[in-house]
């Protein structure tokens, strides 16, 4: 068995520096590495909402972070909504930026060494990878150690664009807004998300299967698709594009190199969000690195570890996924009738759960046994 000296991460997000703050904990060297000046940079490219749950369970000291709260989510297709709103918190919108420079301070104050500004070549990576420590990819979905390396590819991606306006008015700081219409926003959906009494982001993601842009596809999704808050004087002030793994990695390790989060592909299918699962499969990874320094197990189990523990909820979000990308607005509508006519509003508002459809599965047949 191969005998280990320490980790290197590459990439300073926060799955990244998840691992990093778990490994150093347990007392193994760590180093993390990523070409940012700061770890906030680029940070605003992707949406803050987080589910509550998730947000507790991840370990990160995220109370500053918090922007708003939220307490469910409008589903509007084919002219209906579908309007699932919980009693309490849900989920928070956090400023992503200021929550990677909390994950940072618990990384290093656990003993872990963060070094920015030093990005490493492909050459670099291969020929630490011969060395004593485990390399670990935790580079987003264009991972350069999964090229490195030869993993397998990722088949499918999401293209985003999102911009924050100022608006006049917010019909509900509370309620997120999800607007599925294939035609403009293809295999996946538009949304808007309030930070506050008076300033929104909207975004759209596409399949990269598309003939068009994502900026192409949210400028069309802002004149069509009947945003209630853009009306009377929202004004743009700023805008992102950025790019989200849809699929799995058929492999996330290869001898002693493991992905984690976006580079492993280890994300939402139905809504793209990566950071609860990526943090939750990283202290899976920390375990069995663990093991792998100590003799007692191998780096690939890791690999069956976090499939076993997190495939099925991946697989039903896939699945929930394939049902709304391909059905028309006004198919997917007519099943938003008749779920309000059915009482789903409802359940969903007491037993939804964002991260876990398999336990939100779980509780609708106890449920239904129940009475």
């Amino acid at each position: 068995m191969r005998s280990y000296g320490g980790v290197d991460i590459i990439g300073a997000g926060l799955v990244g520096l998840s691992l990093a703050r778990e490994l150093a904990g347990m007392g193994i060297s760590t180093t993390v590495y990523d070409g940012k000046g700061r770890v906030s940079d680029g940070a605003a490219k992707a949406s803050g909402i987080f589910s509550a749950a998730g947000l507790d369970r991840i370990g990160i000291p995220y109370r500053d972070s918090v922007v708003n709260t939220l307490n469910g989510a409008t589903l509007h297709a084919g002219g209906e909504a579908l309007r699932i709103k919980a009693g309490g918190v849900q989920a928070y919108v956090a400023d992503r930026g200021m929550l990677a420079e909390a994950a940072m301070r618990a990384a290093e104050e656990a003993g872990a060494e963060v070094l920015l500004n030093r990005r490493l070549s492909r050459a670099q990576l291969l020929e630490r990878a011969h060395g004593e420590r485990i390399i670990v990819g935790a580079d987003g979905a264009v991972s350069t150690v999964a090229s490195a390396f030869g993993f397998p590819d990722i088949k499918e991606y999401v293209l985003t664009y999102k911009a924050e306006y100022e608006v006049a008015r917010m019909r509900d700081r509370s309620m997120v807004g999800l607007y599925f219409d294939n035609r403009i926003a293809h295999r996946f959906f538009g949304w808007t998300v309030p930070y506050s009494e008076t300033r929104l982001e909207i975004g759209i993601g596409i399949s990269d299967r598309a003939r068009i842009t994502s900026a192409s596809a949210f400028r069309r999704f802002v004149a069509e698709g009947g945003i209630a808050e853009l009306e009377g004087g929202a004004k743009m002030v700023n805008g992102y594009a950025s790019l989200i793994p849809l699929t799995a990695r058929r492999r996330t390790v290869i001898g002693n190199v493991a992905l984690v989060g976006d580079a492993a592909g280890q994300v939402k299918a139905t809504t793209g969000g990566g950071i609860i699962f990526g943090v939750s499969c990283a202290k899976l990874l920390a375990q069995q690195i663990k093991r792998a320094i100590g003799g007692t197990g191998r780096l690939h189990e890791y690999d069956t570890m976090w499939r076993k523990r997190f495939g099925m909820d991946l697989k039903m979000h896939s699945i929930l996924h394939k049902y709304y990308s391909t059905v028309d607005s006004r198919t997917l509508g007519l099943f938003f009738k008749m779920s309000r006519l059915f009482g789903s509003e409802e359940f969903f508002s007491k037993y939804g759960d964002m991260d876990r459809p398999s336990l939100m599965l779980k509780r609708f047949f106890l449920r239904g046994l129940a009475r």
